[in-house]
């Protein structure tokens, strides 16, 4: 008798016990689904915002995929939807595969990082000896700029004209001393890269990390190709240029067209075109170490301190910027945010093993200012800037 007693309380249990897992695996698809429905409202509620074409998304959380999610149009004219497959380009993302390679040639044992930029490129004007290669690669080497803020080469011309003529024109300040944003540094890099590695700078990238990290759509390329994924790119605003400055915005009701083409040795600068999964599988293999150190990785992501102590970055938010890679200093979830052209962004958060992947094809979407909203879903206690 008590054996059947015995036997019928564990039964009990064993029901309950079902009973309660069950009630937490509803339970956790139930916050799934919410998190899920409030990231979407999220995006959909941008993209109105801001009128944005088309938006991909992904998630990594401890290093897997978690949520990917595609929206709107990737070319108005005919309608054609974004897809995970659609291929974006990222601009100034690319400088983040530059740095890479970079530390790459570094971890071989043939590049110093602070050895003088003429000790690799022969040919290259006397003023620019005092300037290291990790000047170049944080913005911090005084280098004149070859092209405008509308992205045109120096005075309009050919690309190995405006080459040419960026030599001859006088440093912007003392190597070291100041941080400026600048793309003509991003093209020598590649040219140092080419010829350490023997190789055109596509290829090393394709080879040592679009390959290697499993980036099935990644590229080179520009806006005008015709490649079926490639996402068309759209602008609300015309640049008004005067000395390669933007002095004026005129301002469109409709979306304009906008096409960006980079000569081959812009490419460092500007020239990946990628998915956000594809981005998303580059992440995770950077972070596990599979395309450089550990030591590597941490002086790619450590923003370079100014003789006088401060950091510079692109605004009082993206405040820092290392070996190509930008960064939020911050006490509370510091992130890693490599940005590209006002229409691509990419939120590391290395404390809190999360990161958010959002590709536009609208030149002024600003994604950047929203990728913390979505990272809160994730990360109740960020602090979201208005």
């Amino acid at each position: 008798m008590l054996n059947k007693i015995s036997a019928a309380i564990g039964l009990i249990a064993i029901m309950g016990g079902l009973a309660n897992s069950a009630n937490a695996n509803t339970m956790q698809i139930a916050a799934a689904d919410n998190k899920t429905a409030a990231i979407e409202r999220l995006v959909q509620s941008e993209m109105a915002a801001r009128r944005i074409p088309g938006l991909q998304l992904a998630i990594v959380k401890n290093g897997k995929i978690i949520f990917t999610g595609a929206y709107g149009q990737s070319d108005l004219t005919t309608a054609k939807p974004v897809t995970d497959r659609t291929v974006f380009g990222i601009n100034s993302i690319s400088k983040a595969f530059t740095g890479v390679a970079a530390m790459q040639l570094v971890e071989a044992g043939k590049l110093d990082l602070d050895a003088s930029v003429t000790q690799y490129l022969e040919g290259l004007p006397p003023a620019w000896k005092p300037i290291t290669v990790r000047q170049i690669l944080t913005h911090t080497s005084g280098l004149p700029e070859i092209i405008d803020d509308n992205t045109r080469l120096i005075d309009g011309a050919e690309p190995d004209a405006a080459w040419a003529r960026v030599q001859e024109l006088p440093l912007r300040y003392t190597p070291g001393t100041q941080y400026a944003y600048n793309q003509t540094g991003y093209a020598l890099m590649g040219k140092i890269i080419e010829k350490l590695s023997g190789k055109r700078f596509v290829d090393v990238v394709r080879e040592g990390q679009f390959n290697a990290a499993g980036m099935a759509h990644a590229r080179f390329g520009n806006t005008a190709d015709t490649v079926p994924e490639l996402a068309r790119l759209y602008t609300y605003l015309t640049l008004q240029i005067t000395d390669m400055r933007t002095v004026g915005v005129e301002r469109s009701e409709t979306p304009i067209a906008r096409q960006e083409v980079w000569p081959a040795y812009m490419h460092p600068t500007a020239g990946v075109q990628a998915t956000a999964t594809d981005l998303a599988a580059w992440v995770i293999a950077l972070q596990k170490r599979e395309l450089v150190s550990e030591r590597g990785l941490q002086q790619l992501w450590t923003p370079q301190q100014l003789p006088d102590g401060s950091y510079r970055g692109f605004n009082k938010i993206i405040n820092g910027y290392g070996l190509g890679w930008p960064v939020i200093r911050r006490a509370e979830h510091p992130a890693i945010t490599p940005t590209g052209g006002n229409r691509a962004a990419i939120f590391i958060y290395p404390k809190d093993d999360l990161t958010v992947i959002v590709l536009t094809n609208l030149l002024g979407a600003s994604p950047h200012s929203f990728v913390d909203k979505i990272a809160s879903q994730y990360i109740p206690d960020l602090a979201v800037e208005n």
